[in-house]
């Protein structure tokens, strides 16, 4: 079977882009266990369509990204004492669009947690799904939209599977999002919820961007 002087070179392209996109999101999470949130920020897309959801809301634009990152302890705030947050990447799936000029992947993501309050630093256990969108910003890939599905939130001496079915108000105040999340962010592992299919659903292969292959929509 021959192939294409021009397919070669997309072929190229697209294995370029992956690699460069899954960097970006193993940098991200480096990046949140320090703290570091400028460098954070400035690996989002300058876009007014950029976005962030997590299990709370979603925050619209890289000003809402901003804002988003602002309700993290600072890098060299007295807040990070007894904090620590820790995003391992696993079992990924990605996809470059035939233009490249979008990606999207697909990743487990098993983490602790811990945030000293009151005098107290509870350890937990965060495992959730990521779905991340790409894109490239004349030369430059960037993250464009995110969202963060939980899978299991629990102390670390409690079992997984016996806790509270997750809302919106277990998570606390202080957040700013722009409006709530969807319904396919609010789930986890409890007696009697089955995980659900599509829970962001697995890149497939794709020409070009549209709803119906982004995240966050």
């Amino acid at each position: 079977m021959e192939i294409s002087e021009f397919e070669l070179e997309r072929i190229l392209e697209q294995k370029i882009a992956a690699r460069t996109c899954q960097n970006l999101i193993g940098r991200y999470l480096n990046y949140q266990t320090a703290c570091r949130t400028e460098d954070m920020l400035a690996l989002w897309a300058d876009d007014p369509d950029t976005r962030i959801e997590l299990p709370w809301g979603v925050y619209d634009g890289k000003e809402g990204v901003k804002r988003y990152l602002a309700e993290l302890p600072a890098h060299d705030s007295e807040a990070r004492k007894g904090y620590l947050r820790v995003q391992a990447l696993s079992t990924p799936v990605f996809e470059v669009a035939k233009d490249c000029q979008t990606a999207r992947g697909a990743w487990f993501s098993q983490g602790v947690a811990t945030e000293e309050k009151e005098g107290e630093s509870p350890c937990r256990w965060r495992w959730v799904k990521l779905g991340v969108d790409f894109i490239n910003q004349e030369g430059q890939w960037k993250i464009w939209h995110m969202v963060t599905h939980t899978l299991i939130d629990t102390a670390y001496d409690k079992a997984w599977y016996d806790q509270p079915k997750l809302t919106v108000e277990s998570f606390g105040e202080g957040h700013t999002p722009d409006r709530k999340p969807t319904w396919r962010t609010l789930w986890n592992m409890t007696v009697g919820n089955p995980y659900p299919t599509g829970h962001p659903a697995v890149p497939r292969p794709y020409d070009n961007f549209d709803l119906e292959v982004g995240y966050g929509y």
